[in-house]
């Protein structure tokens, strides 16, 4: 899962669907980070390292900002572009057909070559395939691909399930699912989460010992196996919290790297607007507490707005052990409450600001992604869906009280023996959503629902909630929502599946609007299944939605391409097109 991160530093390398687990980066000697001709320096968001540097990519690193490192070490079968369709330029594949009944899916490969010169034949493409099946379908793997379920992956119930790939000839593959299937959902959200490795040298014999090796060595940059790659970077060097150097590889068969790419750890807000302030990096962003600062950047950089194809929520987790409230979240009504008690505006107010009179935040109101009208029209039908819930905390309290909701001794809503009384999580990385978390705190007081906001690490607090039979450890999660990838085609499908894991409450519904989008059908049925689903979620809440915000990208006017080649649906930039000139 690649859950939104509260701060939305979507730009330049990477939105704010961030899922980061707490583990290591192998260490190897490097520079620092300094600028220097032909090398752009980003700061990655705050307190966000690279983890997973594996093409099939570990379920606990599975974030954006890893999966911006593999796609630009680890070419795959379909890049999906920022409209939404295949870019054929940095695919491995050249062609893409189907059978009558859309269950086989024949991919020629392009003739390019390894890292090692060596070429990527099918038999690579076709065995990593059924590696990251067994990482999906084995009883207790080694190693869990983060994407399982998704894009015709199993397990799944809901739709169709890929197989097995074949290999039948040097450059062509057939993939084969259990039944029909929307081809548009299977070649965007299927195959372009398919990254092959070369099999000659990652093979060990089995699929079980495949998987080990890969448990050892996904956030190991440095061992052999990541000498050999097919994307248009190479690992070079890292020091974990510190930066992480990539160089260009000059074998690869799409449009090749020109820049040393180095990504800069950034402990804190302070730390990376000094580091633009003195040139350590030539590519960063503002948070909304350094936009009273940002006049001391003007004429030493360009400035742009960015966002992920993305939505934002709070994520409650109805768990029977929830920390004793749980079980209250499975009540629509409660749900319909506390989202009543969402000030959109006031929170977007804190958490993005506002810059040179531009509001900074985009209220969000279902699983469609504001702020993409082209996109969301052609894909739901709709540019957006309005608000079910407006900001009314006096209604939400008449709900709570109609719903058999009353307040204790402590001026507290409670109905059979549940009080409305927990902590909500948060990331202690942002200011910002420290104060955010205040004004929370004040507007579901006036309903008598009384939390603690709680920072925690943002490791720490992904890992606790992520956890399987960890549901007692957490309640809400603040730091919550999701980047339609690899829900490339954005269904949602594996997405409710995965939060359906972790507590009690029945997606069945959104379950069931996924399974129909994924439906052979005519575009327009594709569209009407699309807003069914858009429109369950907004209804039914199964998360409270949250406002998302632009990202203030600051960057070197010798830098081009940043805006050009940012993708919105894969949530970075493709760095092989960027340039600098001096």
């Amino acid at each position: 899962m690649k859950m939104n991160r509260w701060a939305a530093l979507s730009g330049l390398i990477g939105s704010a669907a961030i899922l980061l687990a707490s583990v290591g980066t192998a260490a190897a000697a490097t520079q620092a980070p300094l600028q220097k001709a032909n090398t752009i320096v980003t700061a990655l968001p705050l307190q966000v390292g690279i983890t997973d540097y594996a093409p099939i990519a570990n379920a606990s690193a599975y974030t954006i900002y890893n999966s911006a490192v593999e796609y630009m070490m680890w070419a795959p079968v379909v890049m999906v572009s920022g409209s939404d369709t295949i870019d054929w330029a940095d695919s491995l594949a050249s062609k893409i057909t189907t059978n009558a009944n859309d269950t086989q899916y024949t991919v020629t490969l392009k003739n390019w070559n390894w890292s090692n010169g060596k070429a990527i034949t099918a038999q690579d493409v076709a065995w990593t395939t059924n590696v990251l099946l067994a990482a999906c379908t084995m009883s207790n793997p080694p190693y869990t691909y983060g994407g399982c379920g998704f894009g015709g992956l199993p397990p799944s119930s809901a739709h169709a399930v890929l197989t097995g790939a074949k290999a039948v000839g040097p450059r062509t593959v057939v993939f084969t699912l259990n039944k029909s299937v929307n081809p548009v959902y299977f070649e965007l959200n299927g195959l372009g989460q398919i990254q092959p490795m070369p099999k000659a040298i990652w093979n060990k014999g089995s699929y079980a010992a495949d998987l080990k090796l890969m448990s050892q060595i996904y956030n190991k940059p440095t061992a052999s196996e990541y000498n050999v790659v097919s994307g248009p970077y190479k690992f070079k060097s890292a020091i974990n919290d510190e930066s992480y150097t990539f160089v260009p590889n000059p074998k690869y068969g799409g449009h090749k790297a020109t820049l040393t790419w180095v990504q800069q750890y950034e402990a804190s807000d302070s730390a990376e607007f000094a580091a633009l302030r003195k040139n350590q990096i030539n590519a960063g962003y503002l948070t909304t507490s350094m936009y009273g600062s940002a006049n001391q950047l003007k004429g030493q950089y360009k400035r742009s707005l960015s966002q992920g194809f993305c939505w934002y929520g709070i994520e409650l987790n109805s768990a029977k052990n929830s920390l004793d409230v749980g079980p209250a979240f499975q009540d629509q009504k409660v749900r319909q409450a506390l989202e009543y008690g969402v000030d959109q505006n006031a929170i977007g107010k804190v958490l993005d600001g506002t810059l040179d009179g531009q509001n900074m935040w985009i209220p969000n109101y279902s699983a469609i992604p504001e702020g993409f009208s082209s996109l969301t029209k052609a894909v739901f039908g709709v540019t957006s869906i309005p608000n079910a819930y407006p900001f009314n905390p006096k209604k939400g309290k008449q709900i709570l009280q109609q719903d058999g909701w009353a307040l204790d001794a402590n001026g507290v809503m409670e109905k059979n023996g549940i009080a409305l009384k927990f902590p909500v999580f948060y990331d202690s990385g942002s200011t910002e959503t420290a104060n955010a978390a205040v004004i929370l705190q004040q507007d579901w007081a006036k309903m008598g629902v009384k939390i603690t906001p709680q920072p925690v690490a943002f490791d720490t607090l992904v890992a606790m909630s992520d956890a399987q039979g960890a549901a007692n450890k957490w309640t809400v999660n603040w730091t919550g929502g999701w980047c339609y990838e690899p829900n490339f085609y954005p269904t949602g499908g594996g997405m409710w599946g995965y939060y359906d894991s972790q507590d009690d409450y029945n997606y069945a519904p959104f379950n069931q609007a996924v399974a129909n989008a994924y439906l052979p059908g005519t575009p327009a049925q594709a569209v009407q299944h699309m807003y069914a689903y858009a429109q369950a979620t907004a209804k039914d809440l199964p998360f409270l939605w949250q406002p998302g915000g632009y990202a203030v990208n600051e960057y070197a006017p010798y830098i081009h391409g940043l805006n050009k080649y940012y993708n919105p649906v894969q949530a970075f930039t493709q760095m092989n097109w960027v340039t600098i000139s001096h």
